[in-house]
């Protein structure tokens, strides 16, 4: 009698420290999963960022820049 209350609580303790670990790695997974997406997000929003500011210094640089020199022909020299 007195095997099968050992045998009892060592199952119980092993259910309870199977189901606490079985815990942990999914709390660890759905962190992993959550810093991943906020790692996309970021890269993401950077992406976008520096495409919108690459264009808007683009489109200033046309409007506002300096204005084109004429393009200067060579002329032939007379040699003499």
């Amino acid at each position: 009698m007195a095997s099968d209350d050992l045998h009892s609580d060592w199952a119980a303790w092993l259910d309870a420290e199977l189901a606490e670990a079985e815990a942990a790695a999914l709390r660890g997974h759905r962190q992993e999963r959550r810093r991943r997406r906020l790692r996309r997000a970021l890269a993401w929003a950077g992406a976008v960022t520096l495409a919108a500011g690459l264009g808007f210094g683009l489109v200033y640089t046309a409007q506002h820049g300096p204005s084109p020199r004429p393009a200067v022909s060579a002329s032939p020299t007379p040699a003499g």
